[in-house]
């Protein structure tokens, strides 16, 4: 089933069901996260999520070369069905290019047609251009916070660090997520709000300063640095500390009813920002 004609004329998302093209998607796998060939997910593994409920989507070029996937089976908590989307990417050369908003656009349609009114995944919290996409674009909210969620990981963006993992909530039929598919600006307006976690100058980089545990107000602001990978390849403590902190934070603030909601860029004085902005929920 091809799921968009055209992407700026030249790119189309379409189901994989064979198993030439689920190979292939396993070299992306490597290309895309550096994974090795023990890392990877099987194409027979594919196929049989592809076959039996699960959605495998491809981006591919005029020429129909892939170049992008996503990659997701069908779960079930508390007796709900739902899509967990275990695995999305796109070639770097490719980025930028609108295809991983386009993928999961066609995921969220597909998961629709198959009678689900919610998509799950984990990404690391760490990660400001997945922040961004997964809360700001798409509209998926956070509210689960997973330590050291796949244990130790070899891929060329995960070693040395432990993996936690946030888990978002995409509830497909949304007033919100709706709007955003339709490709209209959900803007939310964030004042001055306290900051449960911020940066400070440290040395060439930026280090956590400490946490902020004793706040109460609807909504508050958490930190994260917007070059995650640059400074874990220049300083692993560093990176360690980052991970340390944002943890602490999430874990007790989700514990007091907050969730990650959105995920904002703006600028303080001569640095610009990436907040998560966590508001107070019900339980």
């Amino acid at each position: 089933m091809v799921y968009n004609h055209s992407l700026m004329g030249e790119i189309t998302i379409a189901a994989i069901t064979d198993v030439p093209t689920l190979r292939r998607m396993e070299e992306l796998q490597q290309a895309i996260w550096g994974s090795s060939e023990r890392d990877v997910v099987p194409y027979h593994q594919l196929l049989a999520a592809a076959g039996s409920g699960g959605v495998v989507l491809g981006a591919f070029t005029a020429n129909g070369e892939l170049v992008g996937f996503c990659y997701g089976f069908v779960g079930v908590r508390e007796g709900q069905p739902f899509l967990y989307s275990h695995m999305a990417g796109v070639l770097a050369e490719y980025r930028d290019r609108d295809i991983g908003f386009q993928l999961k656009q066609a995921q969220r349609r597909a998961a629709l047609e198959r009678g689900f009114e919610r998509i799950v995944w984990t990404y690391d919290p760490l990660v400001s251009m997945n922040a961004y996409f997964n809360l700001h674009k798409l509209g998926a909210v956070a509210r689960r916070y997973y330590v050291n969620y796949y244990g130790e990981m070899t891929d060329s963006l995960n070693r040395g660090l432990e993996s936690d993992r946030l888990e978002v909530d995409w509830f497909l039929r949304s007033p919100r997520v709706e709007a955003l598919a339709r490709g209209e600006a959900v803007q939310r307006k964030w004042p001055d709000i306290p900051m449960a976690l911020e940066a400070r100058e440290w040395l060439l980089d930026l280090a956590p300063a400490d946490p902020v545990l004793d706040l109460e107000a609807p909504a508050l602001g958490v930190e994260i640095p917007l070059d995650f990978h640059g400074i874990r390849d220049r300083d692993i403590e560093l990176a360690r500390a980052w991970r340390a902190a944002t943890r602490e934070v999430f874990l007790h603030y989700f514990q007091r009813n907050y969730a990650a909601v959105d995920f904002i860029l703006r600028r303080k004085g001569e640095r610009k920002q990436g907040l998560y902005i966590l508001e107070q929920r019900g339980k």
